[in-house]
């Protein structure tokens, strides 16, 4: 009796046994890592191709670890735009420029500037026409040498003119200077348009700088059977938030189908990536339509509209026209619709459906140097995606950040990808055999012959005592 009761304890006793700590195998692949300086945290800018391979909404089945084999505590967080390096708008000053109906239209123009002690243009005066005919505004020149607010750094122009038609479109080219004499060409060519299309509205209005610029440019166009007049500029002291760098996953071209009397377009991805941003691009071009992005967590969720707006690609004049990206607040949502409001790109026929592009918002990734190098990024785990049992490495690295002032003082490089356990541990393990369930019942039911066995032997001893007493 008392071996099957210590049995039984024992038996209990196993059921408790801890989960083990997982091993490279339970990976489907990783990266080696190269850390450059003494550490103690060293942080690394996270592939996309991380995103396209983790299969848990808080990659939880990430590790990383060291020459020794043993997991080192790690971090995630979102590369956070500098507050110092937010896009800055001021309005710039800007002077037509008027040339005569010269021979050779390239030919400088003869201008006479009034600049102030700092550089700031005052006032500009043209070249009168040689013929005496009116003057016609063949440019702009735009001072670039009192800027406060973008601290003389404009990354992006944005441009506002009176519309004489329904529709207006200017190829531009911008030069720059530093002293209004010798000119270098900074944008060779670039569109802008302001057009209704298909019963929508198209605009083009800014244009991207590709790098610092000089005090002065002069903006030109090709011949057009309209004057580029315009009415205001602006001058962005970084890309605006559309147009910043993103990494950009495609999820391929969707299937299109009927819900709720609506056209609907379907992606599937089955990926969790910190997604801000989305763009089409459709089969041909030519095509617009207005459409309402959506995304949700999973086939149990609500439908959540991140955008609506009008999507195009259009060809005039030998120039593509494309829609700026349309962007929302972080989502990690794997399910991704369009739904159809208006259709001029063939969607509702099934014909012109578009390819889905997501654009990622950058992560880094933070780890701390214990042991020896080499460390390895290893990521995309089926085991631990079904593991409910978070992992404390974030909060152990988010403290060290907090207790340093958030200062990193080593950076790591990615080194050779390296396939661990493969496209098999993506696969969630086999159901696990219910060890516990059945050592419960085996508990149970040595409990009851117990109980049994003891009430037989009490049932005797009463007997005995009975016959005694006769």
């Amino acid at each position: 009796m008392k071996t099957l009761l210590a049995l039984s304890l024992v038996l209990l006793a196993s059921s408790g046994v801890f989960a083990a700590e997982p091993t490279t195998d339970d990976f489907a692949a990783g990266y080696s890592l190269q850390v450059e300086g003494a550490g103690p945290m060293y942080v690394l800018p996270l592939p996309s191709e991380v995103y396209r391979t983790v299969r848990r909404a808080d990659f939880g089945d990430i590790r990383v670890f060291n020459g020794a084999g043993d997991i080192v505590p790690h971090s995630l967080r979102m590369i956070e735009a500098d507050p110092q390096t937010l896009s800055r708008k001021e309005a710039l000053p800007f002077f037509p420029i008027n040339a005569g109906n010269t021979a050779n239209k390239n030919a400088d123009l003869a201008l006479h500037v009034t600049r102030n002690a700092s550089g700031t243009i005052v006032d500009i005066e043209s070249a009168p026409p040689a013929n005496g005919t009116a003057p016609r505004v063949t440019g702009y020149l735009l001072d670039l040498s009192g800027m406060q607010k973008v601290a003389k750094a404009v990354r992006e122009l944005e441009f506002f003119w009176r519309q004489g038609r329904e529709s207006s479109m200017f190829v531009v080219i911008i030069q720059q200077s530093d002293d209004l004499e010798r000119w270098q060409t900074l944008v060779s060519r670039a569109t802008l348009a302001e057009m209704q299309y298909a019963g929508q509205k198209v605009e083009r209005r800014t244009v991207q700088l590709p790098y610092q610029s000089m005090k002065y440019l002069k903006l030109t166009w090709q011949e057009s059977d309209q004057p580029l007049e315009l009415s205001a500029v602006n001058g962005y002291s970084h890309p605006i938030p559309s147009r910043q760098q993103r990494e950009w996953v495609d999820l391929g071209r969707g299937t299109a189908q009927l819900a709720d009397n609506q056209t609907v377009i379907e992606y599937h991805g089955n990926y969790h990536l910190p997604v801000t941003g989305a763009q089409l691009h459709f089969p041909e071009m030519n095509a617009i339509a207005r459409l309402a992005l959506q995304s949700r967590a999973g086939d149990e969720t609500a439908w959540i509209t991140r955008c609506e707006q009008v999507f195009y690609n259009l060809a005039l004049d030998n120039t593509q026209l494309q829609n700026e990206p349309c962007t929302f607040p972080v989502t990690s949502d794997q399910k991704w619709r369009l739904v159809v409001k208006e259709d001029g790109a063939g969607l509702r026929s099934g014909s012109g459906i578009p390819a889905l592009q997501l654009g990622l918002r950058p992560s880094e990734l933070i780890f701390l140097g214990r042991g020896a190098p080499p460390f390895l990024l290893a990521y995309g785990s089926g085991k631990l995606a079904q593991e409910d049992r978070p992992s404390d490495n974030q909060m152990l690295v988010q403290t060290m950040q907090n207790e340093a002032g958030n200062r990193i003082t080593g950076q790591a490089r990615l080194g050779k990808k390296i396939t661990l356990g493969g496209e098999e541990a993506l696969l969630p393990p086999s159901p696990a055999r219910p060890w516990k369930k059945w050592l419960l019942w085996t508990v149970l039911v040595l409990g009851v012959g117990l109980l049994a066995i003891m009430a037989k032997n009490l049932i005797g001893e009463m007997k005995k005592e009975e016959t005694n007493k006769e």
